[in-house]
Order: C-alpha cells, then structure tokens, then sequence
C-alpha cells in the first residue's frame, strides 16, 4: 500500500508540472495501407486479413483542457504468424506496423485528419510456453487531444503489405470546462497491476496487455469479471473539483455503494482524498449483520457477494467547490 500511495503522490506532481508525451509530428502512411484505409472510411467497413478486434476506448487529462485516449484491441497468437528465429529456434518472433489515423468528425463526416501514426508492433514468445489459442489485448497511447468527436482508422498489416486489417471506431472525449458545480470522472477500470516507470517513453509503442499513462504503467481488467476473492483495484480521475486556496489540496469525499439487480447489497463509509486521482482496493465483500428481539446488533460477519452481474455506484462530494457527481462501474462475480 505504501508503495501504490508514492506512485500516486508521484504522478501528481508529473501531472501538474509536465506530462511528458509521444513527440506530436504526423508519421508517413504507406500508399498500401492508405488506400485501404481510404477504400473502407466512407462506409466505415473493415478489411480482416489478419482477425483483430477493437475493445474499447479509455481516456484520462492531459495539461491546457485535454485528453490522453487510450486505444485497446485484442489479436489471438494463432492470428500473429509466430515462426521461429532463424538465429534462436527456441524463440518465436511475429513482426507487424500498426497505423493510426484520427479524423476530427463534423457534421457525422469525417472531416480532416488530424493525427497519423506509424509504429512497430513486435512480439517474442518463448516457444515450449507459447499458447496459440490465447487471446492478448494491446494498446495504443501517447497522442492527446482536445475536446470533440473523432474517428480512429486502425490498421494492422505485415512488413510486405500482402496482409492489411483494417478498422474505424468513432469516440468522443468530453469537454470538461463545461461542468458547473458538477463532478464528473474519467471512465473506471480495475488494474490487475500498477507500476511506475523510470522515465516517460520518448515514442509511442504497441503494449500487451497493458498502457503507459507518464510515467505509470497501467495494467487494466478488460472484461470487468471477478472472483470474490480478488477484489477491485480502481483507477480513475476525479473532474471538476477545485484545490483548498489555502492548502492547494483537494477535500474530496468518495463513496461508494454496491448495487445487484437495482437493490443496494452494501454501501462503504464515505472517505476523504486529497487528490483527485483514485487508486482504490475495494474487497467483494458485505457485512452481514445479525440482530436480537429487541433490535440490537448481536454479530457482524464479513462476506463474500454472491456470483452475479453488479453496479458500484461512486457517489462524489467536493466539499471545497460544493459539487457532486456520480459514476457507475459495472463488473460481474463469477462462480
């Protein structure tokens, strides 16, 4: 727990001091995979040569008003072309470029293009331990943006160009200069790991299974399903709080309440942040209290929540700017 409390003081500071990103130029697309692309944008209709899917898109602040989104899709290893080294029999190398190109939407039309990528995407597995069946999700950070609706084109393909996947998910990051006395938050995952890097990275990378934010190294849970026994760890901002004038820290009080087909199952004691950025084990767990005739508490028992689909409601209260919000993180418990 120290150690996650340090990491987050840290990336405090980096965050309001500097947030050092990928280098801002545009990267050059080639004419095979441009046309590929231009060839399914207007109907927004993919070409899979290698089976790719898209999962989501994260986004958390960026300095001056703008976001960091995160792009995450999923490849299994069959699909990658994993063959041995020609100098290491006992390693497998599959080779790809990934392409991004993000359009600012107007109007429901993708109307210019504002960012393009070019980037490596290299993978090594050791070959007595590679699973050919096993699904990996990627990611795809480093660029931010400001407020407004966007189209990303992705595109997988094979240094020789004979294999182009192609892909278009439109997303919008909000614009949150607009909220008045209202709290809001970044969207909420739960990471299955968190660790703070040595420097930020220079130039945007292809990461399995994971994402750079700074100088943190993110490991989110993509399909929100849990065991009881392993509880939440979440991640998320905080938006629209304001600073102690005297202090300059925040006063923020969380609370957060489990909810199961509409009906609370248990609700936390608030708690008090000095930070809005959240990083928050919560055990799968109720209390189960057990009273006498007369209304008196006789034994509290802490169990496990039953198997089941559930919303955390996450109640926010900023008591320095008297705003509110409230955020929903849906996850299920699996038998």
């Amino acid at each position: 727990m120290k150690t996650k409390i340090f990491i987050i003081l840290a990336l405090v500071i980096l965050l309001f001091v500097a947030l050092p990103l990928a280098a801002q130029q545009q990267y050059f697309i080639p004419p095979q995979v441009t046309a590929a692309i231009d060839a399914g944008l207007p109907l927004k209709q993919g070409r899979s040569d290698i089976p790719m899917a898209y999962l989501k898109t994260l986004y958390l602040p960026a300095q001056q008003n703008q976001l960091y989104p995160i792009f995450l899709f999923q490849i299994k290893n069959a699909d990658l072309g994993f063959a041995a080294a020609a100098d290491n029999p006992a390693r497998l190398k599959a080779s790809h470029l990934m392409f991004t190109r993000v359009y600012r939407v107007l109007n429901g039309a993708a109307a210019e293009v504002v960012k393009e990528r070019n980037i490596r995407f290299d993978l090594e597995e050791a070959q007595p331990t590679f699973q050919p069946d096993a699904v990996n999700y990627y990611s795809i950070a480093g660029d931010i943006f400001p407020s407004g609706t966007y189209l990303l084109a992705l595109a997988l393909a094979t240094p020789d160009y004979t294999k182009i996947t192609t892909t278009y998910i439109e997303f919008t990051l909000p614009d949150f200069s607009q909220l008045k006395s209202q709290l809001t938050a970044t969207p909420v995952f739960s990471v299955a790991n968190l660790q703070m890097l040595s420097s930020a990275e220079t130039k945007m990378i292809v990461h399995r299974n994971s994402f750079v934010y700074n100088t943190l190294m993110l490991a989110p849970k993509i399909d929100n399903e849990f065991k009881a026994s392993e509880g939440l760890d979440l991640f998320y901002f905080v938006i629209g709080g304001k600073p102690d004038s005297a202090t300059g820290a925040f006063n923020l009080q969380i609370t957060y309440t489990f909810k199961k087909d509409g009906k609370e199952i248990s609700k936390l004691p608030p708690q008090t942040v000095s930070s809005p950025i959240i990083s928050q084990p919560i055990a799968l767990t109720f209390t189960e209290v057990t009273k006498d005739a007369k209304g008196a508490v006789t034994e509290r028992l802490e169990k496990p929540l039953a198997p089941g689909d559930y919303v955390l409601e996450i109640e926010m209260l900023d008591t320095v700017a008297k705003a509110k919000g409230l955020q929903e993180f849906k996850f299920k418990i699996s038998e």
